[in-house]
Parts: structure tokens; sequence; C-alpha cells
């Protein structure tokens, strides 16, 4: 379960930004998820409630925003939201499909106190 070491690294990462911006609580994370990492919401979910019990975050919302994968084909240049991992253009059928998002794995923002 990957989720684990994601939500933990999630973790210390917005209790090191919220103490050095000399917080006392976090209330929420939100965090971007691309579709191409292929992450269990509710594992991570769970995994970041587990994690957050007795520090500055014990309390803080968690917020999943799913990014959906999409591409622009370099033959006809057409952009379209994908599905699946192998992807050929849906307009016409190239293998050349550039990925512009689906990748992400980020923290949106951090909300302190």
């Amino acid at each position: 379960m990957h989720e684990t070491g994601i939500a933990q690294s999630i973790l210390d990462i917005a209790i090191k930004t919220a103490l050095e911006n000399g917080a006392k609580k976090i209330n929420n994370v939100a965090v971007k998820v691309g579709k191409m990492n292929a992450i269990d919401e509710a594992s991570l979910r769970f995994a970041f409630d587990a994690l957050k019990e007795e520090t500055m975050a014990a309390n803080a919302t968690f917020e999943y925003i799913d990014v959906p994968l999409t591409g622009k084909c370099e033959e006809c240049g057409y952009e379209s939201e994908l599905e699946g991992y192998f992807v050929l253009c849906p307009k016409c059928s190239s293998g050349r499909v550039t990925i512009l998002t689906g990748n992400e794995l980020e923290i949106a923002y951090i909300d302190i106190e």
C-alpha cells in the first residue's frame, strides 16, 4: 500500500511548512492527484487520517483534488480527456499523444492557524 508512504510525505511537508510559518494548527491539506499515479483515494484518506493523530494536523480535513488524464495529439492537434494508460487519439487514432495533465502529485494548499 504505497498510499501510506505518500500520506506520510504529505503530512511531513504540511507540518514543516506550518512550523516554518509560525502556525500552531493545520486546518486543511489539499492535494492534487493525477490519474496516472494510480493512487486509491480511499486508501490515501485512510492513511492520512491515521497518521495525523497526535500532530498539529490532528483535526485537519483532507481534500483530494482529482486531476483527469488529458492529452494532445501530435498528428491532428486534438486535445481531450483520455481513458486508460495506453492512449490513442480519440479523433484520428494516432499513438503520438502528449500527456498534458494527469501526472500531478502535489500539495495544492495548506490552511494553517
